[in-house]
């Protein structure tokens, strides 16, 4: 039986160069996404089908709702901010990998823990130069590992012990163990090698059932995998050619929401796929998962079986070494928002 229950339709009908980030706020019933070259915060209401858009002044790669409610945590060009969801403001920045121009941030996602994950890449392709680094509660940030090209999807089982991560320029779907007190990652190992017919995995999410939703970049499509026995369960075919991120949402978690964008696209792949850029959503038979929120829950608690925080907590030492990109501004830094309000348009 297919878990497609319908096809991919245009919820919010725009032309974006590189949407992303998509993930849902199941306290506000909003999905938040990015158009990392439009600069824009994006917050779609699907009961209403209105999405409204904040300019943040530079590129915006991934964004994540925070346990406090109305702000969310993005990442910028070369740092991370606490921003107003509303006005965009910035309420706290940190800067990463400050030191490297031709580097900025990509994407990331929180863990178990409330911990924010977040990687980069590389501008110009350079192979390697990159890195995925952790920031705590305290906004320290530590870097878990380099040698990284292209960042992309992340996120965890439901027992909180282990990574599914996307380096795009290996077009590995790779698993790393995961010690949900001290939040460090170790033993990475590639899991699944996807086949070039597919694309490029980009974003990633899993469901209720444990299996991986991976956005398929210059793909059309997106496909589903089964991590345990590293195969493919699904090809998801949708109607624009480069598909960047997924996310489950709406009330009952059934709705595929998928980015998608423009850019590198010539001629006769806008003729083909005209609706690339939109934002385009897909019932399926299965659930998501609830996202996990920066600072959520104490570093060092337990995870229960759905990965959440259970009632013990336990400290441990967190050995990894600490990054370079320097420590956590006091001081709020504004931001130039400005904003652009509009219904969607669903086909």
């Amino acid at each position: 039986m297919s878990i497609q229950a319908d096809e991919p339709r245009i919820v919010v009908d725009v032309r974006c160069d590189l949407g992303e980030g998509a993930i849902w706020d199941d306290r506000e019933a909003l999905l938040y996404w990015v158009d990392i070259a439009g600069r824009t915060l994006n917050r779609f209401d699907p009961v209403h089908g209105h999405n409204r858009s904040v300019n943040m002044g530079e590129q915006v790669s991934t964004v994540v709702p925070t346990a406090d409610d109305g702000q969310v945590l993005v990442g910028l060009e070369n740092s991370v901010a606490v921003v107003d969801a509303a006005t965009g403001e910035r309420l706290r920045e940190i800067p990463l990998e400050a030191d490297m121009p031709e580097n900025r941030c990509n994407d990331g996602k929180c863990g178990p823990g409330g911990r924010f994950y977040i990687g980069t890449m590389s501008t110009v392709r350079r192979i390697g130069t990159a890195a995925l680094y952790r920031v705590d509660h305290d906004y320290s940030v530590e870097r878990c590992f380099g040698g990284v090209t292209v960042s992309n999807g992340i996120c965890w089982s439901a027992d909180g012990r282990t990574v599914y991560y996307i380096d795009t320029s290996t077009t590995n779907i790779d698993m790393l163990d995961y010690d949900p007190y001290s939040g460090t990652l170790s033993n990475r190992r590639s899991l699944i090698a996807v086949p070039a017919e597919y694309g490029k995995p980009d974003g990633m999410t899993i469901d209720s059932e444990g299996r991986l939703w991976v956005a398929m970049f210059h793909g059309a499509c997106v496909t589903v995998w089964d991590p345990e026995k590293a195969e493919l369960v699904e090809k998801i075919d949708v109607p624009a050619k480069n598909v960047t991120s997924v996310a489950f949402g709406d009330a009952d978690l059934s709705t595929l929401y998928i980015t998608t964008a423009r850019i590198g696209l010539g001629r006769d792949d806008i003729a083909r796929y005209p609706g690339s850029g939109a934002l385009f959503a897909l019932r399926t038979t299965t659930t998501g998962c609830p996202p996990y929120r920066f600072g959520d829950t104490g570093a060092g608690e337990e995870p229960t079986a759905d990965g959440g925080a259970g009632d013990e907590q336990r400290s441990l030492p967190d050995e990894t070494p600490k990054a370079e990109p320097g420590a956590a501004e006091d001081d709020p830094a504004g931001s130039h928002a400005s904003f652009d309000d509009h219904d969607s348009a669903p086909e």
